[in-house]
């Protein structure tokens, strides 16, 4: 298996896809590091968010720093997406929320 590395909008994502050397509960995961300049300024916005979506749910999210630490189980895949579109998905949801933010804070 490989590393699967994203850089977008000042994200940094490294998963390491060799899910069958991580195992929670009986069931494997990928982790992730997703590191994020700023990431206090979204943590809010970004765990309500995920808290009420069915397939963001299932993660497992520690913020250490700037840092997100995720582990996604691969039972997520049975939602539809690949866990490189549930990558895909964080990144650019956290470029709209501090999109968002940034916008809030101009106009006042």
């Amino acid at each position: 298996m490989s590393t699967l590395i994203r850089d977008e909008g000042g994200i940094h994502v490294e998963c390491d896809m060799d899910y069958s050397k991580y195992v929670i509960n009986g069931i494997n995961y990928v982790p992730c590091i997703i590191r994020v300049n700023e990431l206090g300024k979204v943590m809010d916005v970004l765990m309500s968010y995920v808290r009420g979506d069915h397939v963001l749910s299932q993660l497992m999210i520690n913020a250490v720093g700037d840092e997100l630490r995720i582990e996604m189980p691969i039972t997520i895949m049975s939602s539809g997406k690949s866990l490189g579109e549930v990558i895909n998905e964080l990144i650019y949801l956290i470029i709209g929320i501090r999109h968002c933010l940034h916008s809030i804070e101009v106009k006042h």
